[in-house]
């Protein structure tokens, strides 16, 4: 299932990681927030899903994600999102700078023009669930 669930960001291309700032909807097709950051993945984006522990599994972005010119806010990020090359949303999760988040970066607060690096996103599935 995880395999599947990333294998989308691949579909029609190199798809994106959005970050923004606002309120995380309840859903990836409800309205964005402000966005801050677009990062083009790599194709392929993840690496197959593997075991990890007991419980569950992951998959692993493969290289770096950038953005070179993010438009920048000066609220704190707060969630991403997941498309593919056609811009459908499929995925979103928490960001910030802070450990326990689902996406973790160097910095909360984007400034217009930055670069923007994502070096590690590991996606996990829950299995094996008594």
């Amino acid at each position: 299932m995880l395999d599947h669930l990333v294998d989308l960001a691949d579909v029609g291309g190199a798809g994106q990681l959005i970050i923004y700032t606002g309120a995380e909807p309840a859903y990836c097709d409800d309205a964005d927030g402000t966005e801050v950051a677009t990062c083009t993945l790599p194709n392929p984006a993840f690496g197959a899903a593997a075991a990890h522990g007991v419980d569950d599994c992951q998959a692993s972005l493969l290289s770096t994600a950038t953005d070179a010119s993010a438009t920048g806010n000066a609220s704190a990020v707060t969630y991403f999102r997941l498309a593919n090359n056609g811009g459908t949303d499929f995925l979103q999760g928490t960001c910030s700078a802070t450990a326990g988040d689902d996406l973790v970066l160097n910095t909360a607060v984007i400034a217009n023009g930055s670069q923007v690096d994502i070096t590690a996103l590991v996606l996990s599935l829950p299995f094996n669930q008594a």
